[in-house]
This record gives structure tokens, C-alpha cells and sequence, in this order.
């Protein structure tokens, strides 16, 4: 029978990760589904700081750009992961906010207003404009 083996320790950004996606109630599963950029098994593996190999836990380290990704999702701030040590990320984490700052819809609009002012992530709310803007093209929305 084998010893049993200590796993690592979660790294301090890991840690933020888990409890901001626990105080907004999302599972590993819907919080890697909205990054859109991570698999629920990898997002698992991040924020307990090991991954197994052949029954062994080894340590794992995310990309900065999975990290940030990561952070946006459930809240976190630049801020943040700077503290935790993440300054890669929290690089990366300051440009992806810079970006979703910049207005996509247009404003003037009604239902195109109503879309960018949703509750959900920046690529969704894009998405729910442009097919607002391509049933306008064709006839089939209206503004005031």
C-alpha cells in the first residue's frame, strides 16, 4: 500500500478564484462556460493547484491569459491579482476590461441600449446586437 501523497497547495490566485466564483453561486462548470476560454476540468484544476499524472498530483500553473480570463468572469479586479502575485495576468486582466469598456452598442438606440445594459458577459451581449442590427438590415426590428 503507498503512503498517501500531500497535494499542493492552491497558489494565492487560485484561491481568489474559487471564493469569488463561490460568493456569485456559480458552479466550476458555469463559471468555465462563461469564460468562454477555459473547460470546467481545467478551470478545476487551477483553482486546487494540481493536476493528476498517473495517479500523481502534480502542480499546475495557468497561463496569464487564462487567469484573467478566469478573473473577469467571476469579478475580480486587476488589483487583486496583482496582490495574489498574478501580475501577468493582472496586466492582461486591465487591457480585457479597457476593451469591454468601449461601448459596442449604439446608445441612440432603444433595443441595441437595452442589450449593453444586460446582466451577462460583454461577448453575449455583442452577440444579442448583432442579431438585433441584422433583423434591422432585413426588415424585421424596429427602434424609437
Amino acid at each position: 500500500m503507498k503512503p498517501e501523497q500531500a497535494t499542493p497547495e492552491p497558489p494565492p490566485e487560485a484561491i481568489l478564484i474559487r471564493r469569488a466564483r463561490q460568493a456569485r453561486g456559480l458552479t466550476r462548470a458555469q463559471a468555465a462556460e462563461r469564460s468562454g476560454v477555459v473547460k470546467a476540468s481545467r478551470w478545476g484544476q487551477i483553482e486546487n493547484g494540481y493536476v493528476m499524472k498517473a495517479g500523481v498530483a502534480v502542480p499546475t500553473k495557468p497561463g496569464a491569459m487564462q487567469l484573467a480570463h478566469m478573473a473577469r468572469t467571476v469579478g475580480l479586479s486587476p488589483e487583486r491579482l496583482d496582490g495574489a502575485g498574478a501580475h501577468d495576468a493582472a496586466e492582461i486582466l486591465r487591457d480585457i476590461l479597457e476593451q469591454d469598456r468601449a461601448t459596442y452598442a449604439d446608445m441612440s438606440d432603444r433595443l441595441e441600449r437595452t442589450a449593453w445594459e444586460m446582466p451577462i458577459d460583454v461577448e453575449h451581449r455583442k452577440v444579442i446586437i448583432d442579431m438585433l442590427r441584422e433583423a434591422k438590415s432585413q426588415g424585421q426590428g424596429r427602434s424609437a
